[in-house]
Order: structure tokens, then C-alpha cells, then sequence
């Protein structure tokens, strides 16, 4: 086998997106494979495609990663229009990290057929972006805070804060229906059902990852729609999304979870899930304000986006 040691450089990035990195042309299900028969290895262990390298890290893989894997292909520039988002969207900034309000409809990272996204244009966007580190990820069509590290210590503190929920994460979404009470917890296990290109997190009590979310229905719409507050405790992936499904109340515009249901009037054109605060140690709460998309949805429902974000800056949510 062969040995890589990780850089610091690499140091906070999952497993399997260092090994495509450093194997264009490698697939993710060749590394799961791979990692299933124990091919792939971290300090001599097995482990999970999702681990979080630190420096320093040994990665086994076999030699014949290197034959097979083709040269690797430029990536386009990021486009002007991508740039320019991403500087208007600054929201904080202090000599670690800075704080973008995403839009909806912008990828974090790249993938095969993505080619347009954050963490491609930070080196473009940015004096000393090239250096800068994603800390977290939002799903596509999801907005709202997005922390991005200015250097590889900063990634890995703020990383860490997320792993061990030393960070507060607030999300305001506009839901179809009436959750069960005003104030709950979801504890809904959660594992990935699908084949490719379908691949959806279902409730699984027996073979899912623990999964919670806290939530608060701060308004509710005829009994047709519900403005809520949710702030996951954990970090699987569509976590949001699978559980506000599980309690009856889908989120708008999301048409993977929700179906044609989760579209109820014609404003609604996105996913109605927004990052609006995060809570961080040795800084001011982050609050992104709410997309003109968001709010037009919210006021066709008749719900006062201004009052909520006022409530929501003071803490008072």
C-alpha cells in the first residue's frame, strides 16, 4: 500500500474528498468500495468516507490509485457574477473567519456536473482567498450564514465547535401544515435510502444515525403553512429536510421531500429553508438577513419578516 501524510493544508477535509483531490478521476464509489474491503485506512484503522482528517494523519490506499487515476482537468474560472455575489455577501469579518449570507441556488463545493461555487471563487473573490478553508456546508438551495476560515488554524478550532456543539445553529423555515405542539424535539435515526441520483435520508429506528432537532412554530397560516424556527443538534445530512417531513410538515419548495404538496402558492419558487443565525464563541451573533424570495413567500402567508427578524436579532426566539 501506499502512504500519504496529511498537510495541514488537508487538515479538517473528509476523507474521500482529500483522496478525489489528490486522484482526479478516482469516484466516490470506488472509494467506498475501497473503504468497505479496508483498502483505505487512517492510522491503520478503518474508518468512514465522512472523517474529518486532522495534520499529520496517515492514509493507506493502494498503489494502484495513482496508475489508474487520469491527469487531472482545469476547472473554469469562477464567473463574474459568482465573485461579485460572494463580496456583496460579507456579513462579518474579523482576522479568522468571515461570515457570507449564501444565496439560494449556489453550491458550496463542486461535484461532477457542478462547476460554479463557493469554495472555487474564494481565491477570486478575496485578497489571501486562496488560503481560505469552508468550515461547514450548506445544502444548494439552502441560504444563510456561511462560515469560511481565513487560515488552517482557524478552520480546525471553528471545525471543532461544530463537532462538538459549541456552535448554535438557527434556521427559519416555512413549513406545509401544523407541527404536533409549539415547541418539540425530533429524535428521528437517519440513514440514506436510494440509488444514485435518488438518494434521499429516511427515518430508520434500527440502522439510522442519531439525529435531533429542536423546533419552535412561531406562527401558523389558517392551519396551511407554519413559519418555524429549527436548530439541529446534529449534523447528518438533510437532516433538516428529512425531519420536519417526519413530524407531517414538509418544507416548502422542497419538491425531493415534499413532493408537488410542497408547493402551495406560486411564490414559492426555492427551498424555504434559510440559515438566519449562528452562535459563536468570541464572536457577535452572525444573522443573515432573509432573501427578497424568502420574504415574499413569508408575506404571502401573511407573515411579518420584519418582526421576525427583529425578534430574531434580539435573541428573543
Amino acid at each position: 500500500m501506499a502512504h500519504i501524510t496529511i498537510s495541514a493544508d488537508e487538515a479538517t477535509m473528509r476523507l474521500d474528498r482529500m483522496l478525489r483531490n489528490r486522484f482526479a478521476g478516482l469516484s466516490q464509489g470506488a472509494i467506498e468500495k475501497h473503504l468497505r474491503q479496508g483498502k483505505i485506512r487512517v492510522n491503520g484503522k478503518r474508518i468512514k468516507a465522512a472523517h474529518r482528517l486532522a495534520t499529520g494523519e496517515e492514509v493507506s490506499v493502494p498503489h494502484e490509485f495513482a496508475e489508474i487515476t487520469p491527469r487531472p482537468k482545469s476547472a473554469p474560472p469562477p464567473a463574474p457574477e459568482v465573485v461579485a455575489m460572494l463580496r456583496q455577501a460579507v456579513i462579518y469579518e474579523n482576522n479568522d473567519f468571515l461570515a457570507l449570507n449564501k444565496p439560494s441556488g449556489l453550491a458550496v463545493q463542486g461535484g461532477a456536473e457542478t462547476h460554479q461555487h463557493i469554495d472555487g471563487a474564494l481565491s477570486t473573490a478575496f485578497v489571501g482567498g486562496a488560503d481560505f478553508r469552508l468550515v461547514h456546508r450548506l445544502d444548494r438551495d439552502t441560504s444563510g450564514v456561511l462560515l469560511v476560515a481565513k487560515t488552517t488554524a482557524s478552520a480546525r478550532r471553528l471545525a471543532q465547535g461544530f463537532a462538538g456543539r459549541g456552535h448554535k445553529k438557527t434556521y427559519l423555515a416555512l413549513v406545509l401544515g401544523k407541527p404536533p405542539e409549539t415547541h418539540g424535539i425530533i429524535t428521528a435515526p437517519l440513514i440514506k435510502s436510494g440509488g444514485r441520483g435518488h438518494e434521499k435520508m429516511v427515518v430508520d429506528a434500527e440502522a439510522g444515525k442519531p439525529a435531533e432537532t429542536a423546533y419552535t412554530c412561531l406562527e401558523n397560516f389558517e392551519g396551511k403553512v407554519s413559519l418555524m424556527l429549527l436548530e439541529p443538534r446534529t449534523g447528518r445530512t438533510h437532516q433538516l429536510r428529512a425531519h420536519s417531513l417526519s413530524i407531517g410538515c414538509p418544507i416548502l419548495g422542497d419538491g425531493k421531500y415534499g413532493g408537488r404538496a410542497a408547493f402551495p402558492h406560486q411564490a414559492v419558487k426555492r427551498l424555504c429553508l434559510h440559515a438566519v443565525r449562528l452562535d459563536i464563541v468570541g464572536a457577535p451573533p452572525l444573522v443573515a438577513a432573509l432573501p427578497s424570495d424568502f420574504c415574499e413567500v413569508m408575506q404571502g402567508f401573511g407573515f411579518d419578516s420584519r418582526a421576525v427578524m427583529a425578534m430574531i436579532k434580539a435573541g428573543d426566539a
